[in-house]
């Protein structure tokens, strides 16, 4: 399995150096292409990308700085406190404050294809947050107002311990492309996670599966902020190991409720192709269907798996090939992977997958 999921690891990687090389963003460029090389040091594609990132950041008057030591080793798509990679304000846009001088920047937490996450201290409230600057580049009116409006409608649900609480939603005049190069991006303010998320928690665990009773919690507690949220009309639509987040103390918390899949739906929209995290998609999300409350539970059910077994319900070499297995193919019992999985858990997994 660790081969399986190595490859899975190249493959999201390289593709947040795609989506960064498209975006200018040569910092990225070259730590997705590092941490690809880390992994599969003759992978062509990250030499490649790694010698593009080179010249342009000694290209005089690009704008962009080049790195300042090794690749970041913090996650990249969320709020958390763990590895955090320090920044100087040139390397951040000349930034060391945003909202007026409320959130001062400490250090860069993180940085994906979606947003970038920094340590910041409200200084109106004393207190130390994650600070999210969405990444919209490229995006139509309308698509921007669709992300603000899922921003928004997380900052109205409210708070609940099992969901990452928003403090905080505004805009934000950023200059990080160059000279005289300007936009205005959404951010979000959220409380921070000391304990990372539950991705790094199962990449990390022997045969990268978590002890039943961790998995077990994780899962009520999730259950339980997917209870709120969808009381209120919420549906996450994104549901996986990357947005659960946890505590120092190892509660769990939903993040990012339905900003993926806003930013996704507006690049949908100007790509035509389809986007979303393959391994934890429910078949009707998938075949383009209504998403509902139902398909939270399936993606719960497919982590769940993962958590138990360490594998996904459905593996293949591509998309496309673990879509129509979703749609198609009843899961193996999660007892063949990991015969020491309770016989309740088990039926209820299957269930979750039905």
């Amino acid at each position: 399995m660790a081969s399986e999921r190595i490859q899975r690891q190249i493959d999201r990687f390289l593709d947040e150096a795609e989506e960064a090389v498209a975006q200018g963003d040569w910092s990225v460029v070259s730590d997705r292409a590092n941490k690809v090389l880390a992994l599969d040091p003759d992978n062509a594609d990250a030499r490649t990308y790694t010698a593009a990132a080179h010249r342009a950041q000694d290209a005089p008057g690009d704008g962009v700085a080049p790195p300042s030591g090794p690749a970041p080793a913090s996650p990249t798509d969320g709020p958390t406190a763990g590895h955090p990679t320090t920044r100087r304000p040139d390397e951040i846009g000349g930034r060391t404050s945003f909202a007026n001088g409320r959130y001062q920047v400490e250090r860069l937490l993180g940085e994906g294809g979606k947003k970038r996450v920094y340590l910041a201290h409200d200084t109106l409230l004393d207190r130390e947050v994650a600070f999210a600057l969405i990444k919209t580049d490229g995006l139509d009116e309308t698509s921007r107002t669709r992300i603000q409006r899922e921003a928004q409608a997380m900052g109205r649900m409210g708070s609940h311990p099992h969901i990452v609480t928003v403090f905080d939603l505004g805009e934000e005049t950023v200059s990080e492309d160059g000279p005289g190069e300007s936009q205005t991006r959404p951010y979000m303010v959220t409380e921070l996670m000391g304990g990372g998320d539950v991705e790094g928690l199962i990449e990390n665990a022997p045969d990268h599966r978590l002890p039943l009773e961790q998995a077990i919690k994780i899962a009520q507690e999730t259950c339980r902020g997917l209870e709120f949220a969808h009381a209120r009309g919420i549906v996450h639509r994104d549901l996986k190991p990357g947005n659960i987040w946890l505590t120092e103390e190892g509660t769990a918390k939903i993040g990012d409720f339905g900003l993926a899949v806003a930013l996704d739906r507006s690049r949908l929209t100007r790509e035509g192709m389809m986007v979303g995290t393959v391994f934890y998609m429910p078949p009707e999300q998938a075949m383009g269907g209504e998403v509902t409350p139902r398909s939270d539970l399936y993606s719960l059910g497919a982590m769940l798996y993962e958590m138990v077994t360490g594998r996904p319900p459905f593996l293949g070499d591509d998309s496309v090939a673990i879509i129509g297995q979703h749609i198609n193919t009843p899961p193996v019992a999660p007892t063949w992977h990991n015969p020491r999985c309770p016989r309740p858990l088990d039926a209820l997994i299957l269930r979750l997958l039905a």
